[in-house]
């Protein structure tokens, strides 16, 4: 399986979760909407509610077998970092992270598979309060 694969199952799962309005969902070096660029074309997030964005981290590949030609897994770890305002509570973003958190445990496709889900909250920074959903997977 190659990274363009597993890039490409990963977002297509993201892009069937309806547990926050797509356009609200951050994907790797895509472009961002016209909406939220400020006069000179930098990124600023929604002016309100909720907002994530998308992070796949490879782990090193390692050979898992050997038949006619060697048999690689790449393991490596999805992150959806998940953004609300300061002072506006948790309760909707935990129930955001705890919904992706439902969507992609135990989820696989193909020689792809994702494995338990866990959060960490990432605290506030320039007036945003973070949770990080992170869940391992490995192809092959």
């Amino acid at each position: 399986m190659t990274f363009e694969e597993i890039r490409e199952l990963i977002v297509s799962r993201v892009a069937v979760f309806a547990g926050i309005e797509q356009n609200r969902i951050f994907y790797p070096n895509a472009p961002y909407p016209p909406e939220n660029l400020d006069t000179s074309g930098i990124f600023k997030p929604p002016a309100s509610g909720l907002w994530c964005r998308l992070n796949i981290q490879y782990a090193t590949a390692f050979m898992a077998g050997m038949a006619d030609k060697p048999y690689i897994r790449k393991p490596g770890q999805i992150s959806i970092q998940c953004f609300t305002r300061v002072r506006t509570g948790i309760k909707a973003i935990n129930e955001l992270a705890d919904s992706l958190e439902a969507h992609f445990g135990y989820w696989n496709s193909g020689d792809l598979e994702c494995m338990e889900a866990s959060q960490v909250v990432a605290g506030e920074f320039e007036g945003f309060y973070q949770i990080n959903v992170n869940i391992r997977f490995r192809a092959g």
